[in-house]
């Protein structure tokens, strides 16, 4: 994936190659996904393959919409709020209410990766008292 879309176009929905289908090995390939990624992504109803007996054809929306997934799960989002967004790709909604709401959530999920960034630095520093701890037991009088 080229990656030159941002979110902000991906919900604004403008697809490039709107007559194109891809295969589902064609569609991971582009996308640097595994098949079983793309099945999952199908089996949770993030995409919605075409058939044409046996092969799943996806179309430029089922494309907009990986790579919607992808960049979400890039910045940390989960399935749930994943869905979320995907739903403002297809809402009725006026484009700027869909984009503040984009914002709102990349706003949210910010504060929730930096409220993770600070927990994770505090175990950190407990790790390393209690290595430190062990350290000087070790070095310490001989243990029985």
């Amino acid at each position: 994936m080229d990656g030159a879309e941002d979110m902000a176009s991906l919900v604004r929905g403008e697809i490039a190659d709107r007559e194109r289908m891809w295969t589902i090995g064609e569609l991971a390939r582009e996308c640097d996904v595994t098949l079983r990624a793309m099945r999952f992504y199908e089996a949770k109803g993030l995409l919605k393959p075409a058939r044409d007996g046996m092969a799943r054809l996806y179309d430029a929306e089922n494309r907009r919409r990986l790579q919607i997934i992808l960049r979400a799960k890039k910045i940390g989002f989960s399935l749930v709020q994943i869905r979320d967004l995907l739903g403002l790709t297809t809402s009725r909604e006026p484009l700027e209410h869909r984009l503040t709401s984009l914002r709102d959530h990349l706003i949210r999920q910010t504060e929730q990766l930096e409220h993770l960034r600070r927990e994770a630095e505090e175990a950190l520093t407990a790790i390393g008292d209690e290595i430190g701890a062990l350290d000087r037991s070790l070095a310490g009088p001989a243990l029985d």
